[in-house]
C-alpha cells in the first residue's frame, strides 16, 4: 500500500461473534483489508454474509473480538466511546439503503446536520456546488417525507459528503430504489465520488453498484475473496 499516513482505514485480522443462545456464530474471521485516501471498493456477498457488520466497524458503531481497526490513524481500540463519536463525526460520511433522513429537518437542515454535530461554519460555495452536482436545488426547503425515494437518495449522499469526509461508507446505497432511479443514483454517487476525491467502502448486491469501485472482493464466510 502506501505510507501508513495515507492509510484511511485498517481492519488488521479481525474477528467478529455474535452468540446466539448457547451457540456462538463467527460472522467475520481473520479479516484483513486498508484503504487510502481516494481508493474506492465493493464488497459483495449474499444476505447475512456480515457486510453490515464490518461497515459497523469501520465506522467505530461496533468493536471486534479480536484484531485491530484504525481510522483516520487512530486505533479504535484505545478511544473510549465519545472520542470514537466524535472522530467519526468528522472522519466518516455515511449513506444507507434506508435514507436516514430525519423527518422533522427540511433537506438542507438533513445535510446541514454533520456541519452542526462537529461545530464547522457551513460553506456557503461547497453547498451550493454539492446541491448543484445532485440536482437536487428545488428541494432544499422541502421535508422528507415529500421526497421520492432517489430524491432522498441524493439528499442522503450531499449530508454524508458535506463536511469532507475522508471515508465514505455506503450500505446498499441502491437498494430501496427501482432500477432505473437506481441506475440516476448511481451515475451521480460516481460523479461525486470522483470529484471530492473521497475514499469508498461500498457494501452491495447490486454489480452495477460494484463497478463504480476500482476493485471488489467478495464476503463469504466471514472471509474476503478477489473479485
Amino acid at each position: 500500500m502506501g505510507n501508513s499516513s495515507d492509510q484511511v482505514l485498517v481492519l488488521d485480522d479481525v474477528s467478529r461473534r455474535f452468540r446466539t443462545g448457547s451457540e456462538t456464530v463467527g460472522v467475520l474471521e481473520g479479516l484483513t483489508l486498508s484503504l487510502e485516501r481516494g481508493q474506492r471498493l465493493a464488497i459483495m456477498g449474499a444476505s447475512g454474509s456480515g457486510k453490515t457488520t464490518l461497515l459497523h466497524l469501520a465506522a467505530g458503531m461496533d468493536r471486534p473480538d479480536s484484531g485491530r481497526v484504525a481510522l483516520a490513524g487512530r486505533d479504535l481500540a484505545n478511544l473510549p466511546e465519545p472520542d470514537i463519536t466524535q472522530l467519526r463525526a468528522r472522519h466518516v460520511g455515511l449513506v444507507f439503503q434506508d435514507f436516514n433522513l430525519l423527518d422533522s429537518l427540511s433537506v438542507r437542515e438533513n445535510i446541514e446536520l454533520p456541519l452542526w454535530l462537529n461545530g464547522l461554519k457551513i460553506d456557503r460555495d461547497r453547498l451550493d456546488a454539492l446541491v448543484g452536482l445532485l440536482g437536487i436545488e428545488r428541494l432544499m426547503a422541502r421535508l422528507p417525507e415529500s421526497l421520492s425515494g432517489g430524491e432522498k437518495q441524493r439528499v442522503a449522499i450531499a449530508r454524508a459528503l458535506i463536511h469532507q469526509p475522508d471515508l465514505l461508507l455506503a450500505d446498499e446505497p441502491t437498494g430501496s430504489l427501482d432500477q432505473t432511479t437506481a441506475e440516476t443514483v448511481l451515475e451521480l454517487f460516481d460523479r461525486v465520488a470522483r470529484e471530492t476525491g473521497a475514499t469508498l467502502l461500498m457494501v452491495t448486491h447490486n454489480r452495477e453498484a460494484a463497478d463504480l469501485c476500482e476493485r471488489t472482493l467478495h464476503l463469504r464466510h466471514g472471509v474476503l475473496h478477489p473479485d
